[in-house]
């Protein structure tokens, strides 16, 4: 078992908590702790733009931090392909433009800001933390991350489930400010987040099973061991 140095495991920390700050901005607004938009500009804008310098070094963390980005960028869209639907049927109402609106500090609703958030924000910054948090775990020990990456990932979007779940059920406000929690509300939330674990699962398998190929030695050639060693002269030795 090898260990990655300090320096790798503290890019890979850094950049779990820099694309993290989108998602836990929410709660700490909706808690009243800190305005969204004093958040945007001064955490998660600079810690956002070093993560983005960073993950265009040449290495392992920026690597599985770019295929977290997209696996996550491709789940949000997968969850929204279900959510879409039941908001425009009445079913859900859609808080993503009042969340554009803290963002900008305008106290309305911005439909573009919302959504950006949303995708870039959201989906792809906590696709990106589980990627880069597997990579950390797989570099230590990789059976960890390769033995149930789909069920892994899934029990990841229950665990980002939870976390919706506490900031509309139990802080203040919290579902007058996101929305109600009712059973179509509560089953239709966990529903996305399934869909969202399973798409991450899908991309973190694909991704193992090449990094684990990749690593493996190479079979010798057909036949390369059984053919006999000639000298010069054409004697076997």
């Amino acid at each position: 078992m090898t260990r990655p140095p300090l320096a790798r495991i503290a890019l890979s920390l850094f950049l779990i908590a820099a694309v993290a700050m989108p998602v836990l901005s929410i709660p700490l607004a909706v808690s009243g702790l800190l305005p969204m938009h004093a958040e945007a500009l001064f955490l998660v804008a600079p810690m956002s733009l070093l993560a983005g310098a960073l993950m265009t070094r040449n290495s392992p963390e920026a690597a599985w931090a770019l295929k977290g980005l997209i696996a996550g960028l491709v789940a949000v869209t997968a969850y929204d392909a279900m959510r879409i639907p039941m908001l425009l049927a009445g079913a859900w109402p859609d808080f993503i433009p009042r969340l554009g609106g803290w963002v900008l500090g305008t106290g309305g609703t911005h439909l573009l800001t919302g959504y950006l958030w949303r995708y870039l924000g959201d989906g792809g910054g906590i696709g990106l933390a589980f990627f880069v948090f597997c990579g950390m775990v797989a570099s230590v020990r990789p059976s960890l991350i390769s033995t149930h990456p789909i069920l892994l990932s899934i029990g990841y979007g229950v665990f980002i489930w939870s976390g919706l779940l506490v900031t509309v059920a139990v802080i203040p406000h919290g579902a007058a400010m996101l929305f109600p929690l009712s059973p179509v509300s509560f089953f239709l939330s966990l529903l996305g987040h399934l869909i969202y674990g399973g798409v991450l699962g899908l991309f973190l398998s694909r991704t193992v099973a090449r990094t684990t190929t990749g690593a493996a030695p190479q079979p010798p050639a057909m036949g390369a061991a059984s053919q006999p060693r000639r000298n010069g002269l054409g004697k076997q030795r």
